[in-house]
């Protein structure tokens, strides 16, 4: 399929910290091809959070949310993480429920073409924990919380 050769990548890394950001790019579309690029997430309960928007790739068929604006959609304009800070349940009085520190918030994004065919996929991982940082309970008095420490320390 035609398809195969178009790329959907989360640069520098589809795993980073929950407050890194990322860059969205598309690769392998038709010249100045219109697509939809769509996030989704579920959170602990389960409810489904999803954004999207469209952008018209350039001349080599390639999109970059660095640069490139969404032309309609759950955001407007050039904003590298739109598509993120736009993630809304389909019920608006739902906020995005985390409670467990040590899973990563799991973010598939996507490009499909106008019809909807899905062209491609990848999902980002953002955790909210770096590597090697502990997570110790801390009880003290009527105080209860969590402590966490970062590598090195013991």
């Amino acid at each position: 399929s035609m398809s195969a050769q178009i790329r959907l990548r989360l640069l520098p890394s589809a795993r980073c910290l929950f407050d890194e950001p990322i860059q969205v790019k598309v690769a392998g579309l038709r010249s100045k091809q219109l697509v939809t690029l769509r996030a989704r997430s579920t959170d602990e309960r389960g409810v489904l959070f999803n954004s999207s928007a469209s952008y018209r790739a350039d001349g080599r068929g390639e999109i970059d949310l660095n640069r490139d604006p969404s032309l309609s959609g759950s955001y407007v304009g050039v904003d590298p993480m739109g598509l993120l800070r736009s993630l809304k349940a389909n019920d608006l009085h739902k906020y995005f429920y985390k409670n467990k520190a040590l899973e990563p918030f799991m973010v598939n994004f996507s490009v499909h073409e106008e019809e909807g065919r899905m062209l491609a996929e990848a999902t980002n991982e953002r955790h909210l924990m770096g590597d090697g940082v502990r997570r110790v309970p801390v009880k003290e008095g009527n105080v209860q919380g969590v402590l966490f420490t970062p590598p090195g320390i013991p």
